[in-house]
């Protein structure tokens, strides 16, 4: 009887779809007295999984006390590949320490992929240990997931070693390799490794393979290289017509600036999934044209493709870049009507009405988005809001609310509050943070030094700034030098900011707006030799100061200015209002302060007529 109970409810188990018929099932295993029977258990489980209930599946986990390995493989694998990665590590922490059941060769392959998920380096360098002294490093697929997981954590030389220890490279070892160096932007490695992939017989390149190199030629903004390999795989590997590979090169188009042939390809592509219209929305949004991609967006939903997150947040970008907040509010109401909504899209929004101006309206949305669902990216998108704005009390209210609910800031953040403590002269506590850095195993980049140079500048403590310079573990690049010559500006340190743009012009000999500060520079100091000399240097090189743009947004359109703009269709009414502006100005006694900018302005091609 109970083993005909056992059999008939296991093929119940097969009939179920949603949660509450297997909620239904597992009631009737209580009552039958079946719970913890490792077929029964192990089956609820897998089922649970399967349809998502990664919540109920845990509950049941834990009140479980004889586990067997697939149970255990089971979560771990569910977990890994959810948004709390972490919990995977965990789970496989109390695996060992129980020592009831010994982690195997499926195992591993998910630990891995969730300390790539989590970014937890350390844990997977540890974990590949104890695979080393187990003896399953031979292992073909495990030995591919700890690639993949080196990869992503962005050690590519402890990854490269793990690719050349395995003899038996098939196209995914190639292809995770390729990955990894093109994530960190290493181009030339990365054609390196895929012509000796080409010089093996047996391995050949699959529809990865091309992912990986369009990957290579977005990140190095290469259009010639992209073309080249648009050619191998029309010519070659005949996948032209696959969506993710028209997806991809869509992308890659539009990311090189060229939108016109993203738009041409788009339109020759006889299957357009939500994917491939992504692609191309996104790249009208990044590019600034908003208006086109919500052009793009009805048509996407005329022809009877369904929206997704990815639609809506692309669109969001597109409208905080441009400042287009009536287009944002409209996306918003589409995807509140739709139900596409969940945290990323807040982030997006938080992201967009900050950028607007509109900040307190950002706080709401912060605040209405669960403090379970908050990304790394939300708490970074209200921090950088508030910073953006000169908001520093508050920026540093929700960092350290941040950190009390337990999410570990990164680099992003940290260089959002010294943005934030740069922007009012908070010295100490920009000082404090970036110590604090090192507390999370959060390495300075450039970025970094740059605002606390400013910071440090702008407070006229110079000589410190140029003692920071000094200390840096990299190079510092022209924007770290640019930070220095504004303090030598505001200061009227001379000689100081020679020395800076001296440097600036090592790295950047067409630099004009550098050359105007530092003309600017002498001006303010009365050292019209050194104006003079700036100015000829500018007309020898035939170097200008890029044009000053803005952005207003009227009835959803978005307008764009430039400066000494005459291309804009209603140019001769604006100059006519800002004629009346000056007129006022100067009845009212203002008079302006000029700089070498004003004085000898030269148009960039750009403007000129």
């Amino acid at each position: 009887m109970r083993a005909q109970s056992l059999k008939s409810l296991l093929s119940l188990i097969d009939t179920c779809v949603n949660l509450p018929q297997l909620k239904q099932v597992h009631a009737r295993s209580i009552l039958l007295g079946l719970t913890y029977n490792q077929f029964i258990l192990t089956k609820l489980v897998t089922s649970f999984l399967s349809i998502k209930s990664l919540n109920y599946a845990t509950r049941l986990f834990d009140r479980t006390n004889e586990l067997n390995i697939f149970i255990w493989n089971a979560m771990i694998k569910s977990y890994s590949s959810s948004q709390s990665p972490i919990m995977a590590i965990l789970m496989y922490n109390k695996m060992r320490v129980t020592e009831k059941v010994k982690a195997d060769n499926y195992t591993y392959p998910f630990v891995f992929r969730a300390c790539a998920n989590a970014f937890a380096l350390e844990k997977g360098r540890e974990v590949h240990g104890v695979v080393v002294r187990t003896g399953l490093e031979s292992d073909r697929y495990l030995h591919s997931s700890l690639l993949s997981f080196y990869t992503v954590c962005g050690d590519i030389s402890s990854g490269r070693r793990v690719f050349d220890e395995f003899q038996e490279k098939d196209v995914v070892f190639w292809n995770a390799l390729l990955m990894g160096y093109a994530s960190k932007r290493m181009v030339l490695e990365a054609l390196e490794v895929f012509g000796k992939m080409m010089e093996m017989e047996e391995v050949k390149p699959n529809e990865g393979t091309i992912l990986s190199l369009i990957s290579v030629s977005v990140v190095s903004k290469d259009l010639k290289m992209g073309g080249e390999i648009h050619g191998f795989v029309t010519k070659q590997v005949g996948l032209t017509k696959g969506v993710k590979l028209g997806a991809a090169l869509i992308d890659m188009y539009s990311k090189c600036g060229h939108l016109d042939y993203a738009r041409k390809l788009f339109v020759e592509m006889s299957e357009k999934n939500a994917v491939v219209w992504n692609s191309l929305i996104s790249g009208y949004s990044q590019a600034g044209h908003v208006s086109q991609a919500i052009d793009l967006f009805r048509e996407m939903c005329n022809s009877n493709v369904k929206p997704d997150k990815y639609t809506i947040s692309a669109l969001l970008c597109g409208c905080a870049q441009t400042g287009a907040f009536s287009l944002g509010n409209w996306v918003k109401e589409f995807a509140e009507r739709s139900g596409i909504w969940d945290a990323h899209i807040g982030t997006c929004l938080i992201d967009m009405y900050a950028k607007c101006g509109f900040v307190m309206t950002a706080r709401d949305v912060f605040d209405h988005i669960p403090g379970r669902e908050r990304s790394i990216a939300t708490w970074n998108a209200i921090i950088s809001g508030y910073a953006s704005h000169g908001l520093a009390e508050p920026a540093i209210e929700i960092f350290n609310e941040m950190r009390r609910s337990g999410a570990r800031p990164d680099s992003i953040t940290f260089l959002a509050v010294l943005n934030s403590c740069a922007h009012i002269g908070l010295i100490e506590q920009g000082k404090y943070y970036f110590n604090l850095m090192k507390d999370y195993e959060i390495t300075p980049k450039v970025e970094h030094y740059s605002c606390m140079v400013s910071l440090l500048g702008r407070a006229g403590l110079i000589k410190e700034a140029r003692e920071l310079i000094t200390r840096m573990e990299m190079k510092p690049n022209a924007i770290v030098w640019g930070a220095l010559l504004s303090a030598c500006h505001i200061h009227g340190d001379v000689e100081m900011g020679e020395w800076a743009a001296g440097h600036i012009f090592k790295l950047d000999a067409m630099d004009g707006g550098s050359y105007v500060l530092l003309g600017n520079l002498f001006a303010a100091a009365r050292q019209f030799n050194g104006v003079k000399a700036v100015r000829e240097k500018m007309v020898e090189k035939d170097i200008c100061k890029p044009p000053g743009c803005s952005m207003i947004e009227i009835d959803g359109t978005v307008h764009e200015f430039f400066v000494a703009d005459k291309l804009h269709s209603r140019s001769l009414e604006i100059y006519a209002v800002l004629e009346e502006l000056s007129m006022k100005l100067k009845m009212a006694g203002y008079v302006p302060m000029l700089s070498l900018d004003e004085e000898s302005f030269k148009t960039s091609p750009s403007t000129a007529k």
